[in-house]
């Protein structure tokens, strides 16, 4: 009976938990949720794309990710499609992408300085930035 007794306290306290901890969430502000929720997708494509291992040039990609005010991608995410998902990494970019242009409604000003477009090649068996500049 102590056991049953003790799992029956344990699954009362869990609830109360639970229910303090839900409090918690609303406390979130709509554009507290979307800084993280694009933090979270940040940190997501850069898992993604950190393994840049390659063995030919063609397996390096190049994503344009985000959206600034006054136009164009907020940077550019090089990538290899060897042991990477192109089209979860491409995913991942779009929502980033969306997120930035609702956050950018409520911007009034933004740096413009250009962002230059990447080039990338398979180097020493790793994906590399290359700028023809």
């Amino acid at each position: 009976m102590s056991c049953l007794s003790s799992v029956i306290k344990l699954s009362a306290a869990s609830v109360v938990m639970t229910m303090l901890l839900s409090g918690c969430s609303s406390a979130l502000t709509p554009s507290t949720a979307q800084n993280t929720s694009e933090s979270v997708l940040n940190t997501q494509l850069n898992e993604l794309t950190s393994n840049k291992s390659c063995t030919a040039s063609y397996q390096c990609k190049v994503l344009g990710v985000g959206s600034r005010v006054c136009g164009g991608p907020s940077k550019y995410v090089v990538y290899s499609t060897l042991n990477n998902s192109q089209k979860h990494a491409e995913q991942l970019a779009q929502k980033i992408t969306q997120q930035e242009q609702k956050n950018n409604t409520a911007l009034e000003f933004d740096d413009c300085s250009p962002v230059l477009e990447v080039h990338s090649l398979c180097i020493d068996n790793q994906c590399k930035t290359v700028n023809y500049q």
